[in-house]
């Protein structure tokens, strides 16, 4: 990981089909609710989904496993039709996001959702299970926004095809989101550790979306490997109904997050080793040098171990770096030494020219 500055990790606070409360009023406030949940716990961004359960998945398309084992028994064209975004709420949810600072995003499952999200978006994002809809991210691609394709339940290949496929239409930067296709997803099958190899292989930025139920392991996990878009499904409460809802960070836990998101920013600094300016104190006060350990007259030897050694000089001044050491045989004094002080280049005869 090459880091020139500290960079600001962009946090997308994922509200999923988690603003469905039952009636259209019930929606839109909470729809505001999460929004303005979003905003309060810092993230960048607040996101829902756009779909029609007609173009999305194919008739009598079934039971998902794991949604039945979770109790949600409906099919998932039933679920589906039941959590369609109206395209007339988009508007409305983009004005309060802008109100409160956010920025507003929606994932468009279709060329028809593409169609009502993107005027009222500023950057697209392509869920995972969409990575082969060469339609959708191409029309995606066009418009030069940036770019975030999810790369859950995806292959090398897969993912090679659709940065093609974006890349030949025109897309705009691209980040490509790690992401694990479970809900939740284990923290053992994380797969954090390919980051670096997706930034390396597609030479883009990369994220993590992060389905897991833990608010922090994933996310600063992925920060510290790299990660610089980070994306969690968060819920008001994750006893509601719903099929989003149970693996869903709570209002407190997305604040957390987001918190240590901004301190690990700070913490990662830069890939430039020096010395820092909170280290300068010590560095002057306890990195050994060569100082004197008792008093040196003019012309007298230097010896190792019974005039000078290498010692922290505290607030004594400081001696030459060490690396002189094998210099220093056989000279003398240039000047009177006092016991403690540190010795210089120019403290010998002849003197020691200092070694890189």
């Amino acid at each position: 990981m090459t880091r020139s500055d500290p960079a600001h990790v962009f946090v997308i606070a994922e509200a999923g089909s988690n603003w469905r409360a039952g009636t259209p009023d019930a929606d839109r406030a909470m729809a505001f609710d999460l929004i303005q949940i979003a905003a309060a716990a810092g993230a960048d961004a607040v996101k829902f989904q756009t779909f029609r359960a007609a173009q999305t998945y194919a008739p009598d398309a079934g039971q998902a496993g794991y949604l039945s084992g979770a109790g949600v028994l409906q099919s998932i064209n039933e679920l589906f039709r039941d959590l369609e975004m109206p395209y007339e709420l988009i508007p409305e949810l983009n004005s309060k996001a802008a109100e409160l600072g956010l920025e507003f995003m929606s994932s468009p499952f279709s060329l028809e959702d593409f169609a009502a999200v993107d005027p009222y978006v500023s950057r697209h994002k392509l869920a995972s299970y969409e990575i082969s809809h060469v339609r959708l991210l191409q029309a995606m691609a066009r418009t030069g926004k940036p770019l975030i394709i999810s790369t859950g339940a995806a292959t090398m290949d897969d993912i090679a095809f659709a940065m093609a496929t974006a890349r030949d239409a025109g897309a705009g930067p691209i980040t490509l989101m790690q992401c694990t296709a479970r809900y939740p997803a284990p923290l053992d099958r994380l797969n954090l550790a390919v980051i670096p190899t997706l930034r390396e292989t597609f030479a883009t930025a990369v994220g993590l979306s992060d389905h897991s139920e833990d608010p922090l392991i994933g996310p600063l996990g992925g920060v510290a490997l790299g990660a610089t878009t980070i994306e969690k499904h968060f819920t008001v409460d994750r006893r509601m109904h719903g099929p989003d809802h149970r693996f869903a960070i709570e209002p407190d836990e997305l604040t957390a997050m987001v918190r240590a998101i901004r301190e690990l920013e700070g913490a990662l600094g830069t890939d430039h080793k020096a010395v820092s300016d909170v280290e300068q104190e010590l560095a002057t006060f306890a990195v050994r040098a060569v100082q004197a350990t008792r008093a040196i007259a003019v012309g007298e030897p230097l010896i190792e171990g019974q005039n000078f050694d290498v010692l922290r000089p505290g607030t004594r001044s400081r001696g030459m770096h060490p690396r002189n050491l094998d210099s220093l045989g056989g000279r003398r004094a240039s000047r009177p030494i006092a016991e403690g002080d540190g010795i210089q280049l120019g403290d010998v005869e002849p003197p020691i020219e200092n070694r890189p």
